[in-house]
């Protein structure tokens, strides 16, 4: 996961991980949707700050998949998420009491995304994908605060369950 945070000043992207459970239900050859869940370990680097943003994020996504002669997809959907718990840079403090304390105060709990990707079926089960997720709320509490939204870039290698 290659993600940032737009609407900081100061920020660039950050690397992060990435892993997730999905089913494939087939609506035809060529369509199909897909849905699941997975984690994210996304945020954003931050000029002068000692350590990066952290969001720790579980993700809902649901997606509508086109495939091409079994190997090659595209696909579109929207992601509901959860930004339970993270680690602010501004902060320096070893009681990881305080960090939860403060994170929770400054993002919302639940943001949504949509999301466009690729991917390549190797075999049956296992599949390459690259995704790209836009954020469309914003996951800052402070109405006078800039408007923050999570964006990422996901590339996954992962094993697929298919009907």
């Amino acid at each position: 996961v290659y993600s940032t945070i737009s609407g900081f000043e100061d920020a660039s992207a950050k690397a992060g991980f990435y892993i997730g459970f999905y089913q494939f239900t087939y609506i035809s050859d060529s369509f199909s949707l897909r849905y699941g869940t997975s984690y994210n370990n996304i945020g954003a680097e931050i000029k002068g700050a000692d350590n990066p943003l952290i969001i720790h994020s579980i993700n809902f996504p649901l997606s509508v998949h086109y495939t091409y002669d079994y190997k090659f997809q595209a696909f579109l959907g929207g992601e509901l998420g959860t930004n339970f718990f993270g680690k602010l840079p501004a902060y320096e403090s070893d009681d990881t009491f305080d960090y939860q304390f403060e994170f929770n105060e400054a993002f919302t709990a639940f943001d949504a995304s949509v999301f466009i990707g690729v991917g390549y079926i190797l075999i049956e089960n296992i599949d390459i994908n690259l995704k790209y997720n836009f954020g469309v709320t914003n996951i800052n509490k402070d109405p006078k605060g800039p408007d923050l939204r999570k964006n990422w870039l996901t590339l996954s290698v992962g094993y697929t369950f298919r009907d």
